[in-house]
């Protein structure tokens, strides 16, 4: 072992001889495929005293790096099992006399015991989980030992990234594990893990921020994968929704609250039937919820202050988009039962507003979250033709607030060479929001013509009536859109009929361009 520290020494040490150098990390490199090596790595991280923590970090480095390529037999697992379940509980279980670990090792010690329960859970540790459950506290379900509970999330939070997260890439042979484990799971142990959280929610609320947000984080992630009724009971929304509706006294942002809006984004995000789906939404009355949490001070009266919380804005706004597209899913499902469409379109209507609210937010970041949900809706309603009345009378606020985000801010200024990434940004976004404004034509060409011309013919006549008084945000975004509408009216464009050229668009555009040179007063402005 001292060789090891003296490696790591000689390695880590910036006036190191480049040479000794070498030879160092020569070193450390063979003893990755030396079985002594990777023995006496291991020794070294859970011996006591404790070695520096660099010496440790590159020891496990060493023990991950064997069990994750599987050069381990099952009779050095099982070895290497044991010597660090012994470690954990020194320095781990309550009453342990050992000093914890700094975050860092703790990183590394939760990739180890994941690496441990990916080749032993099926075979070998099958207890694991309880070992884990056993750090946070007694026996009597109180878990009240935090170093263990904070241990005993991160390894949760990790069996998931391992196995389930769909953003990582995997051969077929993991993807075959993994199924198994998760099979395994909910069979074996899902039920008291998910009984835990409400222990550790209860344990903690009021007393420990950190540990709610890490056990709402790690409910988030497992929900996707376990049975939704051990999350969407009673008990367990007695403790969430408190959360999700508390207010932060000293104002500013709350990591638990907008941690439980993001558990309940993944509740809605699980995949289920189209009736089970509405069911829940109805259940959950997150309508209700969106709506209270849109009239607290943080999202109203503070909105157009330096005080808005846009962290809980676009939390919030994640839910609707979230909400949103499942309800078009369903809308769209051609097996979903009426009834099921019936309910679906209701909620729909109760969204709608919602969603148009984070749309028209002045932070172009949240307006941005809820576009995907705002697409979807245009795409299903261009497919639902001919419009029921109640669709038919969407589409002019949802045109009206493409309209207005298309409008530079009030706090842009014209020609500010200082603003170029923020320039850069808005035209990117102006693109997006022109695709959702040419769908809208797709949708309902006559509303689209109209809209669009008293936009831009009362801008014109107001700046024939205001002159040089008029904001040139308002001149800019009717040339913007008679621009647009202009582009529209192009053969082969959204607002003609099998291509061939609308009458009526044309003859609009002739009368705005009229109206824009009868003003006899085009010319840039800038308001002061």
């Amino acid at each position: 072992m001292s060789q090891i520290e003296n490696a790591v020494q000689v390695a880590w040490n910036p006036t190191s001889d480049a040479q000794l150098k070498s030879q160092a990390f020569e070193f450390l490199n063979q003893l990755r495929a030396d079985p002594a090596g990777r023995q006496a790595c291991l020794t070294l991280f859970t011996r006591s005293p404790k070695a520096s923590e660099v010496s440790r970090v590159v020891s496990l480095d060493v023990v991950n790096n064997a069990i994750q390529t599987q050069q381990l037999d099952d009779q050095s697992l099982a070895w290497f099992k044991e010597n660090l379940q012994d470690y954990i509980r020194r320095t781990y279980a309550p009453g342990a006399a050992e000093p914890t670990d700094s975050p860092a090792l703790q990183n590394k010690l939760t990739q180890t015991l994941t690496f441990l329960f990916l080749s032993l859970y099926k075979q070998g540790w099958e207890s694991c989980i309880d070992d884990f459950l056993s750090l946070t506290g007694s026996q009597d379900g109180s878990r009240d030992n935090i170093v263990g509970v904070v241990l005993y999330l991160r390894i949760l939070s990790s069996i998931h990234d391992e196995i389930a997260d769909l953003m990582v890439s995997r051969t077929s042979n993991e993807t075959k594990r993994n199924v198994e484990l998760k099979d395994l799971l909910r069979a074996r142990d899902v039920p008291k893990v998910a009984a835990s959280w409400q222990q550790i929610l209860t344990q903690w609320q009021g007393r420990n921020d950190a540990i709610i947000e890490m056990t709402l984080k790690v409910i988030g992630k497992w929900v996707s994968w376990i049975d939704i009724s051990l999350i969407v009971n009673q008990d367990t929304l007695n403790l969430l929704f408190p959360l999700v509706g508390r207010t932060n006294p000293n104002g500013g942002e709350d990591k638990v609250r907008d941690a439980a809006i993001d558990t309940f984004t993944e509740i809605v995000a699980k995949k289920m039937k189209a009736s089970d789906k509405i069911a829940m939404i109805q259940f959950l009355n997150l309508g209700e919820v969106v709506s209270q949490l849109i009239a607290s001070p943080a999202l109203h009266e503070l909105r157009s202050t330096s005080n808005y919380d846009t962290d809980l804005a676009e939390a919030v706004a994640k839910l609707v988009n979230t909400v949103v597209v499942d309800i078009v899913k369903v809308l769209e499902d051609t097996q979903a039962a009426p009834d099921t469409k019936s309910q679906a379109e209701q909620l729909l209507q109760t969204f709608l507003p919602l969603l148009l609210r984070f749309f028209s937010d002045e932070y172009d970041e949240i307006c941005s979250t809820v576009i995907p949900s705002l697409t979807d809706l245009n795409t299903f309603l261009r497919k639902a033709q001919p419009l029921p009345p109640a669709y038919s009378a969407m589409l002019s606020p949802v045109l009206n607030a493409i309209i207005q985000k298309m409008r530079y801010d009030e706090t842009s200024s014209w020609g500010n060479e200082d603003e170029q990434t923020d320039e850069a940004e808005f035209q990117e976004l102006r693109k997006r929001l022109q695709n959702l404004q040419k769908s809208v034509a797709a949708i309902d060409q006559d509303l689209y013509v109209d809209i669009l011309s008293n936009v831009v013919g009362n801008t014109f006549q107001t700046l024939e009536q205001q002159g040089g008084q008029m904001d040139w945000r308002d001149l800019d975004l009717a040339l913007h859109e008679m621009y647009l509408f202009g582009e529209l009216t192009l053969v082969n464009s959204g607002v003609h009929a099998k291509s061939q050229p609308s009458t009526v668009a044309a003859e609009r555009l002739a009368v705005m361009m009229s109206k824009m040179v009868e003003s006899g007063k085009l010319r840039l402005l800038v308001t002061r």
